[in-house]
């Protein structure tokens, strides 16, 4: 398979900051619409979940994509491609922006394996960057679920992280990543330790194995956000040959209870003084991780956890 650009490009250029995605939901109604075999249904809180089936299978694999993003535009942006690496600018000034690749990388991964796969379930969410309110919400669709044995999500910066721990829970079973084992060596995968995203929340509330994949996003959070295309590539392949490898099976890569992060955004962290903080300092046990100062999601490395 090959990423496809066309569509990676209008993805990164529909403006879908968080609690105003509406035009990237509006988006993927209609590119699905065109694709055989699909069911759909949307929440409260705007997620959609989209089911194809084409033969009648007992058991799926869910992909997992948020349709949010930090970034607020000011102005009409264009992209940039040089060298296999996507930036963004705004036209008017060109000064470097935004790119959106955070999450329109797992966004088009989810909308190409709905289009090659033949059985295939896909939960899009809202709200991710904002604290998983999406993702909170999407676990009460039990019916959609039920029929999950694993789910991935590519939503991770990098191009060789297979995030198992995240959230402060392990979210992936030890089976699980035995079984995909040779893919990670084939496609230069390893075990990694993320720090939130949608998947830990699934992960946990469904005790259904996730994991969170490196796409190709660097900087993400920031002006200098860029894409690598053959990174995401790479990843859009593995993904896919994880499915094709584990179809047929009717393992469910269930994982246990576990107690994950608090409410990431309930500290009120601008009451917080850092001036005195010393990098051989240990956070104060009521400390959550990930805060909301968060860039680069490398707590060992943040200011803010010491």
């Amino acid at each position: 398979m090959k990423v496809n650009l066309k569509l990676l490009k209008r993805l990164y250029l529909i403006d879908h900051e968080s609690t105003n995605e509406h035009d990237m939901i509006s988006f993927i109604l209609n590119y699905c619409y065109k694709i055989p075999h699909l069911t759909f249904s949307i929440d409260k809180e705007c997620n959609l979940f989209i089911t194809k089936n084409t033969t009648n299978p007992e058991k799926y694999a869910c992909v997992v994509a948020h349709m949010d993003t930090v970034h607020n535009f000011t102005s009409a942006r264009e992209l940039i491609i040089k060298n296999n690496i996507i930036t963004a600018q705004y036209i008017k000034s060109g000064l470097q922006c935004g790119l959106n690749a955070d999450d329109c990388n797992g966004i088009l991964v989810a909308l190409q394996l709905l289009e090659t796969l033949p059985n295939l379930k896909v939960c899009f969410t809202t709200q991710e960057e904002i604290g998983g309110k999406g993702a909170n919400e999407a676990t009460n669709n039990i019916e959609f679920f039920l029929d999950v044995r694993y789910m991935i999500q590519a939503d991770r910066r990098g191009k060789d992280d297979l995030i198992t721990h995240t959230n402060g829970i392990d979210s992936a079973s030890t089976k699980f990543v035995e079984d995909i084992q040779p893919l990670m060596e084939k496609y230069g995968y390893s075990e990694g330790v993320g720090t939130f995203t949608d998947i830990g929340i699934l992960a946990n509330e469904l005790l259904i194995s996730g994991v969170n994949i490196s796409c190709g996003y660097y900087d993400e959070h920031t002006l200098k956000e860029s894409c690598n295309i053959d990174e995401l590539n790479n990843c859009l392949n593995f993904i896919h040959d994880i499915i094709i490898s584990l179809d047929g099976q009717d393992t469910v890569y269930e994982i246990e209870a576990q107690k994950p992060y608090g409410n990431i955004y309930t500290h009120d962290y601008s009451k917080d003084n850092y001036d005195n903080y010393e990098c051989n300092d240990f956070p104060n046990d009521d400390y959550t991780l990930p805060c909301d100062h968060c860039i680069n999601q490398d707590c060992m490395r943040c200011k803010y956890t010491w």
